[in-house]
C-alpha cells in the first residue's frame, strides 16, 4: 500500500493493514494527497449533503407521525387544556354556535338556561362604587310617580338629582317605599342643568325595598324631566 503525503505538519501515526499484518508508519505530513496513486473523492463514501438528505428523509415520516398522534390525542381528550377552567364539558364551536346554559360564574353571577341573568346576580358593587338608577318622564302634565327598582341587597342612597327640558319649572323627589328621600322637594328652577337635592333622609335600603321617583309639580309644560338616584352598596 502506497500513501503519498504533502505539506508539513507534526509527525502523525498512520496504521497500514496489508491483510497479513498491521504496522505503524511514521510520517511527517499535513495533508494526504493520494492513496495507492488515486486522488479525488473516495468512492463509496457519502458527502455531508447526502448524509443530511438521508437523515431528513428517515426522520421526516417519524416526526409527522408523532405530530399527527399528538393532534389526535388533543382532540379526543376530555379536557385538552389542563391549565384552563373547564365548563362542564361544553365547548363553543369555533365558527358560530350557541353556548348552552345555565352558566355559573364568580360570585353571584349566573345565567339560566333561557339566557336570563338571575336576580341573585343583580347585586350592587362595594361601597366604594356608586350605582345610579334613573327615569325620564316625558311631557309630564302634573304630579306623577313610578316605582323603578327593587333593591337586590342592602344599600344606601347618596344623592338625588333632577334635570328639566322645556317648561318653566318642576319639583321632584324620590322615595324608599312611601318615605321621601329628600327632606324638601327639589326645585328644578333652571332648565337643561343637573340639580342636586337638599339634605337626604330615609337613605338605608334593605333587600326588597322599592325605589320610587316622583314629580310633585310642573309649570310651563316641560318636554321631559329626568330623576336620578345614586346608591352605594352597604
Amino acid at each position: 500500500m502506497r500513501i503519498e503525503v504533502t505539506g508539513e505538519a507534526l509527525t502523525d501515526d498512520i496504521e497500514v493493514t496489508t491483510g497479513q499484518q498491521a504496522r505503524v508508519v511514521q510520517v511527517s505530513a499535513g495533508l494526504v494527497s493520494s492513496v495507492n496513486g488515486q486522488t479525488g473523492d473516495v468512492t463509496g463514501l457519502a458527502t455531508t449533503a447526502d448524509v443530511s438528505t438521508i437523515a431528513a428523509a428517515v426522520a421526516g415520516p417519524v416526526a409527522d407521525e408523532a405530530a399527527d398522534e399528538a393532534v389526535t390525542t388533543h382532540v379526543e381528550a376530555a379536557d385538552p387544556h389542563g391549565d384552563r377552567a373547564y365548563a362542564d364539558g361544553q365547548f363553543l364551536p369555533v365558527a358560530g354556535g350557541t353556548l348552552t346554559g345555565p352558566i355559573s360564574g364568580p360570585g353571584g353571577f349566573a345565567v339560566d338556561s333561557s339566557g336570563n341573568v338571575t336576580a341573585e346576580s343583580l347585586t350592587l358593587p362595594d361601597a366604594a362604587t356608586t350605582l345610579s338608577k334613573s327615569l325620564v318622564i316625558t311631557a309630564p302634565a302634573g304630579a306623577v310617580s313610578y316605582v323603578v327598582w327593587r333593591a337586590p341587597k342592602a344599600c344606601t342612597v347618596v344623592g338625588v338629582r333632577g334635570y328639566r327640558v322645556g317648561g318653566t319649572g318642576a319639583t321632584i323627589n324620590a322615595q324608599r317605599g312611601t318615605a321621601d328621600l329628600l327632606a324638601t322637594d327639589l326645585s328644578l328652577s333652571t332648565a337643561d342643568t343637573w340639580l342636586s337635592g337638599p339634605s337626604l333622609q330615609n337613605t338605608t335600603f334593605a333587600v326588597g325595598d322599592s325605589l320610587t321617583v316622583a314629580i310633585r309639580s310642573v309649570s310651563g309644560a316641560p318636554t321631559a324631566v329626568t330623576i336620578q338616584v345614586d346608591l352605594q352598596g352597604a
